[in-house]
């Protein structure tokens, strides 16, 4: 199945120059999470991890929600203890692990509900924009368990503690957009009159950069952020930077600047200028 669109039946897979868009498809089930949307979507990530020339994957859901966690259909199949730990530990994990690791930069968009496993999904992007009506919350605690595809464990990772405890305690789903982005969740919120166009502005922007480049930043960056120490963090970025400037994609734009050192010297001036105004 892997990368062939015309296989996926529970999501949507397109690449579009350097931008892949996969897109959650079970409106009518506000993209509910089954089995076969799990696998569809490891394998999705999976897939676009060896295409070169994308460096961008938006993450998006059909219709009135982003996703609205695991599909009620699986609860059944959970009574047996090795399907609920299966679930829990490959099936869901396995997809978090695959958005973290197919280099490229996964930029959520977060329109309608993002609820219980949509925002563990989200919370493994690189980037989170939602539209200024969407809502958002975790809602498994409401059932006696906790959010399952590492959720508790990553939103104390990606904003205060007290405010990821009250998240999770509460079980609510009404966060608005802006309530998140004020706790330090998102990346941005636009109004809904705009949220289309300054979204694609964002994403336009990005795919602009090199693919290698975009990846060793996600690379580097979530390394410096588990490996605790700053010196070996600074490790990284440096073998990063000597990796990519003897590459020979990245090398070609040496030349460039290399012919054309005035171009250097102009951004300079300009930056000078800018500087001056303030």
């Amino acid at each position: 199945m892997v990368g062939r669109m015309n296989q996926y039946e529970t999501i949507i897979y397109k690449i579009s120059g350097p931008v892949c868009t996969i897109t959650l498809n079970r409106p009518e089930k506000y993209n509910a999470i089954n089995r076969q949307m799990a696998a569809e979507l490891l394998d999705a990530f999976r897939a676009v991890r060896d295409v070169p020339d994308v460096g961008v994957v938006v993450f998006e859901g059909a219709g009135k929600a982003f996703c609205t966690g695991g599909d009620l259909s699986i609860f059944p199949s959970l009574a047996v203890h090795e399907n609920s730990l299966n679930w829990l530990a490959h099936d869901g994990l396995d997809i978090i692990r695959a958005i973290g690791s197919c280099g490229k930069v996964v930029i959520g968009k977060i329109d309608g509900h993002c609820l219980a496993g949509g925002l563990e999904l989200a919370l493994g992007c690189d980037l989170l924009y939602a539209r200024e009506s969407a809502k958002i919350g975790t809602t498994e605690i409401n059932m006696g368990i906790l959010p399952g595809w590492g959720g508790t464990a990553r939103i104390v990772r990606s904003l205060p503690i007290f405010r990821a405890r009250e998240i999770i305690y509460s079980g609510r789903k009404d966060y608005s957009a802006r309530q998140m982005y004020d706790m330090g969740l998102l990346t941005n919120v636009f109004t809904d009159d705009e949220f289309e166009e300054k979204f694609q502005a964002v994403v336009a922007n990005i795919s602009m950069k090199k693919p290698i480049a975009l990846r060793m930043a996600k690379e580097v960056m979530a390394k410096s952020e588990e490996c605790g120490s700053l010196e070996t963090a600074l490790a990284l970025e440096r073998n990063a930077n000597q990796w990519l400037i003897y590459s020979p994609d990245i090398q070609s734009v040496m030349d460039e600047f290399r012919k054309a050192p005035d171009t250097l010297t102009g951004i300079q001036k300009e930056m000078n200028k800018a500087s001056d105004a303030k």
